[in-house]
């Protein structure tokens, strides 16, 4: 499989990562890749959305201790 027509674009402090999965034989189009992050906050987020990758979100402290897991331990 080859990747193609990578582009990155920022809008709003959004990042987003586009690009194109082909066929490495016929370069016939696959699937379109969309890749997203952003800082809110103390927290880094990242999303995926692709026909042929799936859907992903993940959300990542910036801080050394996540004050997220911080609550559990009380």
């Amino acid at each position: 499989m080859l990747i193609t027509n990578r582009s990155l674009k920022e809008e709003d402090g959004e990042e987003i990562v586009t690009y194109d999965h082909l066929c490495k034989n016929c370069h016939h189009v696959i699937a379109r890749h969309e890749y997203t992050f952003s800082i809110m906050d103390e927290f880094q987020e990242y999303t995926m959305l692709c026909l042929l990758c799936g859907k992903a979100e993940d959300t990542i402290s910036i801080l050394p201790d996540d004050p997220r897991q911080m609550a559990l331990l009380f």
